[in-house]
């Protein structure tokens, strides 16, 4: 079954005479009966009552009519969305995103974007918060997703999520079986953490001080797995999103950290001279969307 039978099937059916849809076809007599013959023969019914009048549709025919239709219609549409497609020129975005960021939005929403437009291309890479926010001032990126911004005169920044962090306790560690945990408990606590490039870290110190302390950090790494051994090794806390909680995990506790206003919020951030084109535009707001659907 072929589109062009498709076609030459409405035609007749409209003109209600084989002869009439010849000459609007441009195909035989004997070509559009072959047509129909073939269709009714692959359809395994009659799709045609014939008379001294012309032509009519049998149920049958009125029935593969109206899907005939409706898929020509979408043939149409198909063909002109393509046609418009190839006129608009190709686009590049170059997004910087965070570590640790990726795990945190929705699956496969920088493919998804770009399935729904094909004449995009985003690319991506990974940097530590700090050093990002170096490569977003010289352009290396039209926009980053990271978790802070140092420089909010240069840069504005939209919250697309915040998540609560928690404190991960080794087993072996004294708070590990304590019911309740408030912030005078993390005191005289010895810590693994982050370096001092991500914005996680130096929230963690200033939820400190607020309590009125300064934290006492051990060692600092850039990677959350060795973070994570460091942590267990030396029977030392550390603070993770939630997102990157196992509940599966036995080695670990993970209680919520005791003051609420630290949380891990990640950002659309750019530069305030930077001016969105309509797809960069258009990918911010299915991050907004996705974000609004979690």
């Amino acid at each position: 079954m072929t589109f062009r039978q498709m076609e030459v099937f409405i035609a007749v059916c409209q003109c209600r005479s084989i002869s009439k849809a010849s000459a609007t076809y441009h195909v035989s007599q004997q070509g559009i009966s072959k047509m129909i013959r073939e269709l009714e023969a692959e359809l395994g019914c009659q799709l045609l009552f014939r008379d001294i009048n012309g032509v009519s549709p049998t149920p049958h025919g009125e029935y593969f009519l109206n899907d005939c239709q409706s898929i020509i219609e979408r043939k149409k549409n198909m063909c002109s969305h393509i046609a418009q497609i190839k006129d608009i020129p190709n686009e590049t975005i170059f997004l910087g995103m965070a570590f640790g960021v990726v795990s945190a939005l929705p699956y496969q929403l920088i493919t998804d974007f770009e399935k729904t437009h094909p004449n995009v291309t985003i690319e991506h890479a990974d940097y530590i918060d700090f050093y990002l926010e170096e490569l977003a001032v010289k352009d290396e990126f039209d926009f980053c997703i990271t978790t802070g911004v140092i420089d909010s005169d240069r840069f504005s920044a939209a919250c697309l999520l915040q998540e609560k962090v928690y404190l991960c306790i080794p087993k072996a560690h004294a708070l590990y079986r304590k019911k309740q945990i408030q912030m005078d408990d993390l005191k005289d606590q010895r810590y693994a953490m982050f370096s001092t490039q991500f914005h996680i870290r130096h929230n963690f110190v200033a939820a400190c001080r607020n309590a009125g302390f300064d934290p006492i950090i051990d060692i600092s790494s850039s990677d959350f797995n060795s973070l994570k051994e460091i942590a267990l090794y030396n029977n030392l806390l550390f603070v993770v999103p939630a997102h990157t909680i196992r509940p599966d995990d036995s080695d670990l506790r993970y209680y919520e950290f005791p003051d609420d206003r630290f949380s891990w919020d990640v950002y659309f951030v750019k530069k305030k001279s930077k001016v969105l084109t309509e797809n960069m535009l258009a990918f911010y707001r299915q991050l907004i969307h996705c974000q609004e659907n979690r």
